[in-house]
């Protein structure tokens, strides 16, 4: 019989037992692969997903925690600026002042002085006080009996000086007016005369001095002279 070598020498093959022969994968070796890899990329990702998770986690606690951290700062800083504050305002508030209750003035003596040449008279009297308050609601009591006082030597009362008889008699007159009548006496001294107004002779120490005291109302100085003898 005619052999075909168109497509080459066909070799033939080998003998094989068929122990010696690979066996060809069966369906269910090939499923169980597929289901072992899949299992272990599941595997992966779960780990991957977990450590990013907890990643996440840790992170998020530590900016929770630093927030609560600065929120408590700020906080105890707020509530320090309020405590300074309190003490600057209890420095700056001024104390209460006591309150003055009314006082009584005790005049035990009134003391008048002999010598009352060309000097005013001074009085003294000693002030006791019970309780105070305002001057205003102050109550004078007054203790010292007015006992006329002879002078040892008579004396008048000077009411101003002045360089001309015209200026003396203006003010003379304005003295009339509120009652108080006095002389115009010249005065020479070291060639020019002085012009002044007086009343007196007094020779009671009381009388004198209440018309002193009438005169000083009206705006007028007062000096005492000693009457010649």
């Amino acid at each position: 019989m005619a052999r075909d070598y168109r497509h080459g020498h066909r070799h033939k093959q080998a003998f094989q037992r068929k122990s010696q022969r690979e066996e060809a994968p069966t369906r269910g070796q090939r499923s169980g692969a597929i289901v072992w890899g899949a299992g272990i990329l599941v595997s992966i990702v779960l780990l991957v997903g977990f450590f990013v998770v907890n990643h996440f986690i840790s992170q998020g606690a530590k900016s929770s925690s630093f927030e609560l951290k600065n929120i408590f700062q700020s906080t105890e800083s707020v509530q320090k600026k309020t405590d300074v504050s309190t003490e600057q305002e209890s420095k700056l508030t001024p104390e209460p002042k006591p309150e003055l209750k009314s006082s009584k003035v005790m005049v035990n003596e009134v003391v008048i002085p002999e010598d009352g040449d060309e000097k005013s008279v001074k009085y003294s009297a000693q002030n006791h006080y019970s309780f105070y308050q305002g001057l205003s609601q102050t109550e004078v009591v007054v203790e010292a009996e007015l006992i006329s006082v002879a002078l040892s030597q008579p004396y008048y009362i000077q009411a101003g000086s002045f360089g001309s008889e015209k200026l003396a008699k203006q003010e003379q007159k304005r003295l009339k007016k509120h009652g108080q009548q006095l002389t115009v006496s010249g005065l020479t001294r070291d060639g020019r005369t002085y012009y002044r107004l007086r009343v007196g002779p007094f020779s009671d120490r009381l009388r004198m001095n209440k018309r002193r005291n009438e005169l000083r109302k009206l705006g007028v100085d007062t000096l005492l002279i000693k009457a010649p003898k």
